[in-house]
């Protein structure tokens, strides 16, 4: 019995519709003929639809891999494809990879369709090279004609490539139509960091824990910075590869304008640095914006610095004060806080008196929802014309041809995230009362010890605190006396002597426009 000889074969295509249309099976069969007809068995197959195209064979990964094996596998003598452009459209690496083949692992390549070409003489390399000349043409005239069909459409503000992130495609050919729920999402985050409002560093986090992230895998900050770079979105197409081509005007919805989308690129190419969300106040100073100044009597509030005796590279010593905006007048932090605690050590919490002051709570409570109940009644027809809208637009989808559904399918996607931003809306507007308890409840929570806890707030809620229970402010004179300006009637100070309960209740100062109405 004649001994079997092995070859490997690799069959390309160079589109996905080739792939769909079964080249890879026809050239299976092609390949699996001329192994017949050599008496060889097909040990190894190497497909797919890896580029071609001159200038990338050379390191192309297929071709390495099947070299490697046949170096390792001795019994392989022939490499067999189906057709040279199949192989290759370049000439002159069709002649490297066979030579390389044949010197470095004795291995003979093979054309199954065209055996004149297997023949060792000059006629089959001519003939080989001719093949090679019309691959490498043809492959040269599509390139052509593909630049310039894509320089044509730049020209005329249409983007012929894949729809960038936060466009989707639409029926109009290259005149990318805006994803219903990404491109919000997306724009946001990119005029956030040109505002000056986040860091990329803050919108990247938010972007990746957003419903982007249900469309596109989280993004990392290099990806990030590349689509924020990108002048498509600002309404700018552009192509500079083979040829540059520059249309300043797209025919698509511009993410942001072209200021902005320069601010983006001053900001990550490091020309600008970015501000992010600006701080309120100083953590050092958790009485900035609260204390107010006696001497100056219109309210100017004291803000922190801290100071050093202008030698800080020899010294240690910082000086830690408050300093009046209007008169200048400067007090050392530590004083400030110990008079302030001096006060609030002798505040009692007054609880018989929590239903007269929630009553007064409910009445400012109910004078200020007035507008957001009418919000949330426009709330609501709003959601019930889209509902409407909905509905219509799902029998238009049933009853429409072929080539408008997906027209039909985008306008019901943009309805029904609408609709769920409103369901959003309407359940957080919804629940009046629910939030009237957490005011009430966040008026109390600290009432009962207000010296232990008024260090521990959030500065917002220290802010908070302040104009709920001491509505009058706290006040500093020059001689650093601390005085509250009109403590709500939850609370009573102790005198230094004992007093009559007259004099005691006479210290009950009533919250300003909180006492319920006699009607």
């Amino acid at each position: 019995m004649e001994k079997k000889n092995f070859a490997i074969t690799i069959c390309r295509v160079s589109t996905a519709e080739q792939k769909l249309n079964n080249s890879l099976t026809r050239q299976e069969v092609s390949v699996s003929r001329m192994a017949e007809e050599i008496n060889a068995e097909i040990v190894h197959t190497w497909s797919g639809d890896v580029s071609s195209k001159v200038g990338s064979n050379v390191v192309r990964k297929d071709l390495l891999e099947a070299l490697d094996y046949c170096k390792r596998n001795k019994r392989v003598t022939h490499f067999i494809v189906d057709e040279v452009d199949r192989f290759m459209r370049s000439v002159e690496e069709t002649f490297y990879w066979r030579v390389r083949f044949k010197s470095e692992a004795g291995v003979k390549m093979l054309v199954a369709s065209n055996p004149e070409l297997n023949k060792e003489d000059a006629k089959s390399r001519l003939l080989l090279a001719l093949e090679g000349f019309k691959a490498e043409g043809s492959n040269e005239e599509r390139i052509t004609k593909s630049i310039k069909g894509h320089e044509q459409a730049i020209r005329e503000g249409r983007y012929t490539f894949p729809p960038k992130p936060g466009y989707a495609k639409s029926p109009k050919p290259g005149i990318h139509a805006c994803h219903p729920v990404t491109f919000k999402i997306l724009q946001d985050s990119f005029k956030s960091i040109a505002s000056g409002i986040e860091t990329p560093l803050s919108a990247l986090k938010k972007l990746n824990e957003s419903i982007f992230t249900q469309h596109h895998a989280p993004w990392k900050m290099d990806k990030f910075s590349k689509f924020a770079c990108d002048p498509y979105y600002c309404g700018i197409l552009e192509i500079d590869k083979q040829v540059k081509v520059r249309n300043e005007n797209g025919l698509h919805e511009p993410m942001m304008t072209k200021k902005e989308h320069e601010r983006l690129v001053a900001v990550f190419k490091g020309k600008v640095k970015p501000r992010g969300p600006k701080m309120q106040y100083n953590p050092e100073f958790p009485m900035n914006k609260i204390l107010s100044c006696e001497g100056c009597g219109n309210g100017t509030k004291f803000t922190g610095s801290i100071k050093n005796n202008g030698y800080a590279r020899k010294t240690t010593s910082y000086y830690y004060k408050y300093h009046c905006r209007g008169c200048g007048k400067s007090f050392h932090r530590l004083d400030v806080h110990q008079a302030i605690d001096n006060v609030f050590n002798k505040v009692v919490y007054d609880g018989w008196q929590r239903e007269d002051f929630l009553k007064a709570l409910r009445t400012v409570w109910d004078r200020k929802q007035k507008g957001k109940v009418k919000d949330l009644d426009n709330l609501k027809k709003r959601r019930e014309g889209l509902e409407v809208t909905k509905s219509d637009l799902l029998r238009e989808l049933v009853r429409a041809d072929s080539d408008l559904k997906d027209d039909f399918k985008e306008e019901l996607d943009k309805v029904k995230v609408e609709i769920g931003e409103l369901e959003t809306k309407i359940k957080n507007a919804s629940d009046l009362d629910g939030k009237f308890l957490k005011f009430a409840e966040f008026a109390f929570e600290y009432a009962d010890s207000l010296s232990e806890d008024w260090w521990e707030l959030d500065h917002e809620d220290r802010v908070r605190c302040q104009l709920l229970l001491i509505p009058g402010g706290i006040l500093i004179d020059s001689e650093k006396k601390v005085s509250p300006n009109n403590f709500t009637s939850l609370y009573t100070v102790i005198p230094k002597k004992k007093a009559t309960n007259v004099a005691m209740n006479s210290l009950m100062v009533e919250l300003v426009g909180t006492a319920p109405t006699s009607d």
